[in-house]
């Protein structure tokens, strides 16, 4: 019977519901006899142990010689499941005191023994780490291009499916229930050790601010799969067994989160607001040729804001219309501009603090030389050309830091434009009136 239905197929499904259709009608009458014969005369003679379960394991290694080959995972994986299956469902049939005979007999665990779960897990991790490395080595920086994806970026989308691949139904054995957890993590902790290592000045905001946003979302949808499958259905049997293993596997995933969703977020915050920042200051530094621009150039006197001024904050304008409502919420944009800006605004201090005291050190310089040699008139005609234009009213100085001036209330101003608060504010405010007060001395 059994022999028949494998040559008919090669499907050892076929044969183990052969067999127990086999039990359940033609060795009714038989087991009956035997559990009275065996409670009549004290013996422990057990048909099933004994007689159909050794038939049953040598027609299938005789009718079937890859029984057990583990190199085509996907067969491998098919064939133990339904030989699970069918030692669940024997079992059903069975007395308790039988079924716990089959699992002492030898013949039963030479037959498991020979289920080499370990390759097979070999060749499954192989599949899952490969996808996980291809992707860093080939485009980690890619952003996906599936609208309906939960990911914008290709290197979460991938350790996500990687996780989920390891307890999708056609993977997931549940002798290797330990073996498939720790790989679950192992994925976690890649992607962690991927983001500190990236070559941040080869990564672009956008990138940067879309992994930002996949973390959280990465996060959610990680625990997600834990609570309805790996702990809902794939575990549902172990957890029966030991219930408080819930608790520690899910402290376990929560520590190992944490560090995506602190730590690894934090960094990337930082990293795209330290290219705002640079940025900005790039664009602020050329604030450093104003004396060039008025000293003995003979230019009219300032009356708008510098170039620089106004480019600086395209720059934060550009970052509000590019991410924020899309990558970044309002609210996370307003923060990560409030915190870019405090840096900027402390770099810009400093360095128009160093021109106005410049400025002031020269004319200091200037007037201390008029008054040794106030009789020269030599000396007099150069410092005449050295602080003023040959035909400006205003000196050349109190030019510069009327260009200071426009560009401290510009800066102000735009500042109030884009709705940020900062505690630098008050630099600004020293930086107006000191180049003020430098004007009508």
């Amino acid at each position: 019977m059994v022999r028949n239905a494998l040559i008919q197929s090669t499907d050892i499904s076929l044969a183990f519901e052969k067999t127990l259709d086999f039990i359940r009608t033609e060795c009714k009458a038989m087991l009956y006899v035997v559990e009275r014969i065996n409670r009549e005369c004290g013996s422990h003679f057990d048909f099933v142990v004994n007689s159909i379960f050794p038939e049953l394991t040598q027609c299938l290694e005789e009718s079937s010689n890859s029984l057990f080959f583990s190199g085509d995972p996907d067969i491998f994986h098919q064939r133990y499941t339904h030989w699970l299956i069918f030692l669940e469902q024997i079992q059903s049939i069975l007395s308790k005191s039988s079924g716990q005979n089959l699992k002492k007999s030898k013949v039963y665990q030479e037959f498991s023994s020979r289920w080499d779960l370990v390759i097979y897990f070999q060749i499954r991790f192989q599949e899952i780490s490969n996808s996980i490395e291809s992707r860093i080595v080939n485009q980690p920086f890619a952003l996906n291009e599936d609208k309906s994806s939960l990911f914008k970026t290709m290197i979460a989308s991938t350790i996500f499916q990687s996780i989920d691949r390891c307890w999708q139904t056609n993977i997931f054995l549940e002798p290797l229930s330990q073996r498939f957890w720790k790989l679950t993590l192992q994925c976690i902790v890649r992607f962690h050790i991927w983001i500190e290592s990236f070559n941040t000045k080869t990564v672009d905001t956008k990138f940067i601010l879309n992994l930002y946003a996949d973390l959280q979302t990465f996060t959610q949808e990680v625990k997600n799969v834990f609570l309805k499958v790996i702990l809902g259905q794939r575990l549902a049997s172990i957890i029966l067994l030991s219930p408080n293993i819930t608790v520690d596997l899910t402290n376990i995933l929560d520590q190992t989160l944490l560090s995506l969703t602190d730590k690894c977020r934090t960094d990337l915050k930082n990293l795209a607001i330290g290219q705002l920042i640079e940025r900005c200051n790039e664009t602020l530094h050329s604030i450093q040729e104003i004396p060039r621009m008025y000293r003995k150039t003979n230019r009219e006197a300032p009356s708008k804001p510098s170039n620089s001024i106004l480019a600086t904050f395209r720059h934060l304008q550009s970052f509000t219309n590019d991410y924020s409502g899309t990558i970044l919420t309002e609210d996370e944009c307003k923060q990560f501009q409030s915190v870019a800006m405090e840096e900027i605004t402390k770099n810009y201090y400093e360095l128009c603090s160093e021109i106005l005291s410049s400025v002031r050190k020269m004319e200091e310089s200037i007037q201390r030389l008029k008054r040794v040699r106030e009789s020269s008139k030599a000396l007099s005609t150069m410092s005449q050309s050295m602080t003023t234009s040959p035909t400006a009213s205003l000196t050349d100085d109190n030019k510069i830091r009327m260009q200071i001036h426009h560009d401290v209330n510009a800066f102000t101003s735009e500042l109030k434009n884009l709705g940020i608060q900062i505690e630098s504010s008050n630099k600004l405010t020293m930086l107006n009136e000191e180049s003020r007060l430098q004007i009508s001395n």
